[in-house]
């Protein structure tokens, strides 16, 4: 029934997931932060930058194709992630100050969006994924982490 009411439709369904997964920011938002605990605020906050390293590396990841051999910079490029969301886990565990977990995430998801633009974008004659996907939700999410 989805199926069909997707294929009749003019709905990219990987559009709208990538959309959903803004859900958890925005409720993380509506949250009461005067009726959170320390406890539950320090569990938030691992939460996000968890959430958002998994975001990191999906969006790395995204950029494989592995039907087909690419070039040994684009692998390189899409595993940076996992190596930057290792460091970050590692400095949360020594419990670095959660400020600069986020300033570096924000940075690290502005800079990839960047990267994606120059290294996979720029040449392609369709780019409605960058300007309709990946720019507005990097955006929303730099945009929660600073309202969080």
């Amino acid at each position: 029934m989805i199926s069909q009411l997707l294929m009749y439709s003019k709905i990219n369904l990987q559009y709208v997931i990538s959309y959903f997964g803004l859900i958890p920011y925005f409720f993380i938002l509506l949250i009461n932060k005067d009726i959170i605990s320390f406890t539950e605020k320090e569990i938030v906050s691992d939460f996000i930058i968890y959430y958002t390293l998994i975001i990191s590396v999906f969006i790395g990841s995204m950029n494989w194709n592995l039907q087909q051999k690419i070039p040994a910079h684009l692998v390189i490029y899409g595993f940076l992630p996992s190596i930057f969301a290792v460091i970050i886990i590692i400095l949360n565990l020594l419990n670095y100050s959660n400020s600069i977990l986020y300033l570096s995430l924000m940075t690290v998801l502005i800079a990839q969006l960047i990267f994606d633009y120059i290294i996979i974008f720029k040449n392609k004659k369709n780019n409605n994924v960058f300007y309709f996907l990946r720019l507005p939700l990097t955006t929303l999410i730099v945009l929660t982490l600073i309202a969080i």
